[in-house]
Parts: structure tokens; C-alpha cells; sequence
């Protein structure tokens, strides 16, 4: 039986440790910097504890429990969890956060946009942390400005349309996070 194919960079990339720890419910962990620290929740270390420390920037993690010692990536840290093989936790990765079921766009597509309004596809933040990823630009059939069709990375996964500015410039309201 044949297994289906993972793309383990493409999950890599789209799905950062932030959004796992969220998914996940894990709360508590001091920020410094671009690390976190606390208990770590894959031995369930007490409350206490700050042995546990996740690189926002790096996307990593380890836990330096003599009884643990947890590492690595995103994929390690759902396996961990999971209690499963690297592959099946990039499998799940795929289906919690959606990853491929939008696609980029085609050189064509690139082509018929407006350059001046191109927003970078990726992952965007708010200044209250929620996750976005930016799916496409857009026009509406009555008004010719320039929208961004993007995608809420939590709760219902929602479909949105802001205009571009909200996305660009000195007042934008999302910050590039990761592009894709």
C-alpha cells in the first residue's frame, strides 16, 4: 500500500512552534526574547520548572529534564506529543492547520496582479499575536482596489478580505512573520 507523500519542508515552514504550543493549549511559559520558557509538556515537568525552552525564531525546542530531553523541530515536538513517528505528525500538522489547501499562485495569475499592490504570501501576525496566512490578492467586481484574501491559522480557520493597506506601509496592521 502506498503512502502518501509529505512535504516535510513545506509543514515546516507554514506551521510555526507558536502556533503548535496554541493548538495545543499550552500557557504559562515566560517569553524572553524570542525564547519561551517553562514546564515541559511533553514529560508534564511540574509547574514549577523551567526546563522547557522553545526558539521562536529558530522554530525549536528542548527540554533540559534529565528524565526527558525532547528536541528538535516543529515535526519532533508533535511526534513527542503524539506518541508517533516524525511523518504521521507532519500529517496531522497538515490537516490542523490546512497546510496545501491553498495553493500559491501561478506565474500567470502573478502576471495579472497589480505589482504596486503585491503582498508577499506567508504568515502574518496581528498585534494581539493571532496567526494569518495570506493567500492571494484580489479585486472586487464593483471597486477596483486591491483586497488580500487571507486565512485565520486558529479557531474556525476563517476566509477574510482586508484592503492591501492593512498589510503594507508605516500603519499596517499585520506583521510579516514568515514567507511562504
Amino acid at each position: 500500500m502506498a503512502k502518501e507523500w509529505v512535504d516535510f519542508k513545506k509543514v515546516k515552514d507554514a506551521v510555526g512552534m507558536m502556533m503548535v504550543l496554541d493548538h495545543y493549549g499550552i500557557q504559562g511559559l515566560t517569553k524572553t526574547g524570542d525564547e519561551l520558557r517553562g514546564a515541559c509538556p511533553i514529560h508534564k515537568g511540574s509547574g514549577r520548572s523551567k526546563n522547557f525552552t522553545v526558539n521562536l525564531r529558530k522554530n525549536a525546542f528542548k527540554c533540559f529534564s534529565k528524565d526527558c530531553g525532547a528536541r528538535g523541530n516543529v515535526l519532533d515536538f508533535v511526534a513527542a506529543m503524539e506518541r508517533c513517528e516524525v511523518r504521521d505528525a507532519a500529517l496531522k500538522l497538515q490537516v490542523w492547520f490546512k497546510i496545501g489547501e491553498s495553493e500559491p499562485l501561478s506565474s500567470e495569475q502573478k502576471q495579472n496582479t497589480n505589482e504596486a499592490t503585491e503582498i508577499s504570501r506567508g504568515i502574518y501576525s496581528d498585534p494581539d499575536g493571532a496567526i494569518f496566512e495570506v493567500i492571494s490578492t484580489a479585486t472586487s467586481g464593483e471597486d477596483p482596489e486591491a483586497l488580500v484574501v487571507y486565512r485565520e491559522l486558529f479557531g474556525e480557520y476563517r476566509f477574510c478580505v482586508a484592503p492591501t493597506q492593512n498589510f503594507t506601509g508605516d500603519d499596517s496592521r499585520f506583521t510579516l512573520v514568515k514567507e511562504l
